[in-house]
């Protein structure tokens, strides 16, 4: 957008010295026009361009910002999926049967078990909300680089794979918790399986954070 500006700049010049050079060949018709004022028009005309310039200067610059805030938001809804799931990490540790695991009391394990539920609603609302912060890199011409798109599109699918986990998890805990005894083989199996999926979404979060902000964009004009 800047060339257009200075393209407008370039015409308003050309205008001003044809305007020039046509008083010049019939300057009868222009009598009484002074030196002052031609010097007046010529002011105008450029205070007008530079006015004209600035503002698509400004312009683009405010479109950099925005899409600057758009990746910085996508950044944040990646961390906001991070901090949920090692909150589920911490309250699975404490309240899945394990060896060397304390077990808690049947009315701890309950509280325990009800916030767990709540975690997992923060954590579908942090999943939607990445989904929608990913949406508007390219509303803002912001794109991933090859190897961000390849960790993005694996933690939706990890992501995807421990809903149903921890779907099963928290149903085998229920029973767990309700019968309060009985098997944990159940309760074992899925929780390994959580900790796998952890596991790998933890270390694409480290990569990120290993390569930083600016290898994870490529912002567009």
């Amino acid at each position: 957008m800047i060339n257009y500006g200075l393209g407008f700049l370039v015409a308003v010049c050309l205008f001003a010295l044809g305007y020039y050079i046509g008083a010049t060949e019939y300057e009868g018709a222009f009598t009484g026009v002074t030196w002052t004022d031609i010097g007046t028009l010529f002011v105008t005309f450029f205070g007008f361009a530079f006015g004209f310039l600035t503002y698509f200067q400004w312009q683009s610059g405010k479109r950099k910002e925005d899409a600057y805030s758009a990746a910085k938001h996508y950044v944040a809804a990646l961390d906001e999926v991070d901090e949920h799931l090692h909150e589920l990490l911490f309250q699975y540790n404490h309240i899945c049967p394990a060896s060397g695991v304390v077990l808690e009391g049947k009315d701890a394990s309950s509280k325990r078990f009800e916030h767990l539920n709540s975690l997992w609603h923060y954590l579908y609302e942090a999943r939607h909300n990445l989904h929608k912060a990913y949406r508007e890199l390219s509303f803002w011409h912001v794109k991933l680089s090859h190897e961000s798109a390849k960790d993005y599109n694996q933690t939706l699918t990890l992501l995807s794979d421990i809903s149903v986990v921890c779907s099963a998890l928290n149903n085998q805990l229920f029973q767990l918790i309700s019968n309060d005894a009985g098997g944990t083989s159940g309760v074992a199996r899925e929780k390994e399986r959580f900790d796998e999926l952890y596991n790998e979404l933890h270390q694409i979060a480290q990569r990120r954070v290993q390569h930083g902000f600016k290898a994870m964009f490529r912002f567009g004009g």
